[in-house]
């Protein structure tokens, strides 16, 4: 139900992005004193691809689904273009994260923190594997806590359960045939 809904949200707000049409001027609205609202001016491109990027990860975050994270982010990119109080979030939110993403690549640039933290993380790594390699903190951790004997022995519950709820039905097809 919420996909669905979801999904009929995102199809409402791609449908918005055509633009205001001109009304004929022989119609009575062109003649009427409603006011036309303003062709949609598109926003700074960083602005709408940091509110997309934001609403994708809270969808995912807080759903856990790709799909509401796509929905999320079209909704936020799409508000960005809007005059509402929920725009003005939008387009505040995709500021701040085109000014982390601007920051933070700066900073990479700068002290080429990629490859450091990729040789950090593969130093820490291989020093945990040698630790335990050297002193067998699993296999201690494992032996105090006895995690295997219980996984083992719930492996085989599980096994027995299997075949007993097997053996029945089978028992009840063989009723049920004659």
């Amino acid at each position: 139900m919420v996909r669905a809904l979801l999904s009929l949200a995102l199809v409402a707000s791609a449908s918005a992005f055509g633009g205001v049409m001109p009304a004929p001027t022989s119609s009575k609205l062109a003649l009427s004193r409603v006011a036309r609202t303003a062709d949609v001016q598109m926003q700074d491109k960083g602005v709408v691809v940091g509110a997309a990027c934001v609403g994708g990860l809270a969808g995912v975050y807080l759903t856990g689904e790709i799909q509401t994270g796509v929905i999320f982010a079209a909704i936020l990119a799409y508000s960005t273009t809007t005059n509402s109080k929920f725009g003005g979030f939008a387009k505040g939110t995709g500021e701040n994260a085109a000014k982390v993403w601007d920051k933070t690549t700066e900073l990479n640039d700068q002290y080429d923190l990629l490859p450091k933290a990729k040789t950090l993380t593969d130093t820490v790594v291989t020093a945990g594997s040698n630790l335990d390699k050297n002193y067998g903190i699993t296999a201690k951790i494992d032996e105090q806590l006895k995690l295997s004997q219980a996984i083992d022995k719930a492996g085989a519950k599980v096994e027995e359960l299997k075949g007993s709820v097997t053996s029945k039905v089978d028992e009840l097809k063989s009723k049920a045939s004659d």
